[in-house]
């Protein structure tokens, strides 16, 4: 296999629930890890892609928002509109289709995933510091210390899953952001290359 799924690459999922979306690759391992004994990418993506960014779509999207900014009961419909629907997850490299555009652009993904990465490992540290306790668990004094690490596990667990919803949130507005500035706008030959890759990832697909 050919060293060309690595980072910034566009890439179409192939399978699963978000079979057919484009997504970009954010790391990527042709090695063997402990818990994936295959080659695997972090892939951060649309889950649906929104329509064609012509002016005419970007214009006709920027009236919908004004209109629910003008509205005081639609804070969940414009939050909603304002943060496309994003995925982050680590695929199979067979189960994804390489194309040949690169995003250079970050959308602050980087940064969004570095808090997330450090409370995944909290959660691994918790779990097994709780199941290494249940292990060897004696008497009445260890009982107490394991609900104690459950709850703790339980606690960092909900953290994860909320730090979760809130970095696709920050992506998925950061994305939105760059939609709404347009593309192939008239600039040097190089800006405009790397504008047509990102317009790509934006792009439905068409089967």
């Amino acid at each position: 296999m050919g060293k060309f799924y690595k980072p910034g690459k566009v890439v179409v999922v192939l399978n699963g629930r978000n079979a057919g979306a484009k997504g970009v690759i954010i790391k990527s391992n042709y090695d063997n890890a402990k818990d994936r004994k295959y080659p695997h990418c972090l892939v951060v993506g649309l889950s649906k892609g929104p329509k064609k960014p012509t002016k005419k779509n970007i214009a006709k999207l920027q009236a919908r928002i004004k209109k629910l900014e003008a509205s005081k009961d639609s804070n969940d419909k414009l939050n909603a509109l304002k943060s496309f629907g994003v995925f982050i997850k680590t695929y199979n490299m067979s189960h994804l289709l390489a194309t040949r555009y690169t995003v250079k652009e970050e959308f602050g993904i980087t940064k969004s995933l570095d808090k997330l990465d450090d409370l995944a490992k909290k959660v691994k540290e918790d779990k097994a510091e709780l199941d290494s306790k249940e292990k060897n668990k004696k008497d009445e004094n260890a009982q107490k210390e394991i609900e104690a690490l459950k709850t703790k596990y339980g606690n960092t667990l909900n953290e994860y899953k909320n730090e979760v919803k809130n970095t696709k949130v920050k992506i998925g507005g950061e994305m939105y952001k760059r939609f709404m500035q347009g593309f192939n706008k008239g600039k040097k030959e190089e800006e405009i290359e790397n504008q047509q890759h990102t317009q790509f990832l934006f792009k439905k697909l068409k089967f």
